[in-house]
């Protein structure tokens, strides 16, 4: 923009003013790819825009170009309306089959929903039949999506503990396999099976192994936090076991991943957990909150707000030792991280919301492993059947932040809280559509903080020097 230009600027609604060390960041929440200025160049140019004041800077054609500063309301709208078309391609993406291989389990961890599952459904182990059937629905599915863009699919065997089928597992590896080669599965597709690691034996790590089969193992933290919570079904501790598994699979070569549940009791820890992890053999891990009436039971006298921010907190301290390569080892803060990176307007914490497709152990298809609102049996739904369009998904798609209809007028709409867990909301309110205190509070702080480092230190000296005037993900202005 230069000083002639008469049209008169306005502050895009979606536009949030993140402050740190004599810093700001702007983020536009639908384009959320930050511009960093010094406070005060900051301030001189909010209030000359109060003042409707010409100004000739290179900074408001940085502004300007990504719809922080906008001529007219239009601009937002038209911003609103491309990011939800977008937002919805992306949640219609058929991303992920769970297999669900087993609702029993030989682990009775003090978090975990399968056990009241199992009473309620039956302890079922999946028929072959009705993986297949759910392999092919899947297929339907992905054929929609053409062309298949360059991101992966994933499916997923789980449960419950997906050893107790071993033997329907075994039948299915190589039957994927030939799915695969005779280009009926995508090419990018990976295979994961999520264990708590006590069935693992030398045949089944060199099976895996030979499929290329990620392996994800629950294990909560060192010994002493993982026995606490993960027991077998008789109350005994279980890291031994859990370490040799991981060993066992680590030495055939297999990817092992980890699974970690952040407690009331270890939310001050989790800066340890990195290092420790590492030298366990672990190639990455995911932190996952507990939820639901679990976490109710564990706080019993704290606060589920306190609980959300000390897990924050700890997760964010170990970020450091979590970076290598530019990555992040842990799963949760890259894909954040990815988001803010390439501009897309939020990072959903769930894949409930349409990404996936999940075939229960008793042959069900629902949406969520643990929440069941089924859909039908697999092998009878009808060839039209998509997961995206059923009316659960679409209640739980009102959920998130970005389809709420108020988002225009009310500036208390964070479009950045990660739309929480429909499970966890039912379990603690009796509401699929209540918001997820526990997720929202705790996706915010993450995602704010993770702002700021995207800032390189030394463009924030150069920020505070005033030998920039203001520094993005990929531009640079100087003086």
């Amino acid at each position: 923009m230069n000083g002639t230009d008469t049209k008169r600027l306005f502050l895009s609604r979606f536009l949030r003013v993140f402050e740190k060390n004599e810093l700001v960041a702007l983020v536009h929440l639908l384009q959320p790819e930050p511009v960093y200025l010094f406070k005060k160049n900051w301030r001189d140019i909010a209030s000359c825009i109060d003042a409707e004041v010409q100004l000739d800077n290179n900074i408001l054609s940085e502004l300007i170009t990504r719809k922080i500063l906008i001529t007219d309301i239009g601009v937002d709208k038209q911003i609103l309306k491309e990011t939800r078309e977008q937002a919805l391609r992306a949640l219609n993406r058929p991303t992920i089959l769970y297999l669900m291989m087993a609702q029993g389990c030989n682990f009775a961890c003090t978090y975990c929903p399968i056990p009241t599952l199992a009473k309620r459904y039956g302890e079922h182990l999946l028929s072959f039949e009705d993986a297949v059937s759910g392999i092919a629905l899947w297929q339907k599915h992905i054929i929609e999506e053409q062309p298949q863009d360059n991101d992966p699919y994933f499916l997923i065997f789980y449960g419950g503990e997906p050893l107790l089928n071993r033997e329907v597992l075994e039948r299915l590896l190589p039957y994927v396999a030939e799915e695969q080669s005779a280009g009926r599965l995508p090419k990018k597709l990976k295979l994961m099976l999520c264990t708590n690691g006590s069935l693992v034996d030398e045949r089944l790590s060199k099976l895996f192994a030979y499929y290329k089969v990620t392996v994800a193992v629950g294990v909560d933290g060192p010994r002493e936090h993982n026995d606490r919570i993960r027991i077998t079904v008789n109350g005994d501790p279980t890291f031994t076991e859990i370490k040799r598994a991981v060993r066992q699979l680590v030495s055939d070569g297999v990817r092992v991943v980890a699974s970690v549940t952040i407690t009331p009791s270890n939310a001050r820890r989790l800066a340890e957990y990195p290092v420790f992890l590492r030298k366990l053999g672990i190639s990455q891990f995911g932190f996952n909150l507990m939820k639901g009436e679990a976490l109710i039971r564990e706080l019993g006298d704290g606060s589920v707000e306190e609980y959300s921010r000390a897990a924050a907190q700890g997760v964010l301290q170990g970020l450091a030792s979590m970076a290598e390569d530019g990555r992040c080892y842990e799963y949760q803060l890259e894909k954040k991280l990815t988001a803010l990176r390439n501009g897309l307007p939020f990072s959903v914490d769930c894949t409930c919301y349409g990404n996936q497709l999940v075939v229960q152990a008793d042959g069900q298809v629902s949406n969520c492993p643990f929440l069941r609102l089924d859909q039908g049996c697999v092998r009878e739904l009808p060839d039209t059947f998509r997961i995206g369009r059923t009316e659960t998904v679409e209640t739980w798609r009102r959920r998130l932040p970005l389809f709420n209809d108020s988002i225009m007028a009310d500036d208390s709409v964070e479009v950045l809280d990660g739309g929480g867990c429909a499970w966890s909301s039912s379990e603690i309110y009796g509401d699929i559509t209540a918001q997820d205190t526990v997720n929202t509070i705790f996706t915010k702080e993450v995602t704010h903080e993770l702002i700021w480092t995207l800032l390189p230190r030394e463009r924030a000296d150069f920020l505070r020097r005033g030998e920039s005037t203001h520094w993005s993900y990929r531009r640079v202005g100087s003086l």
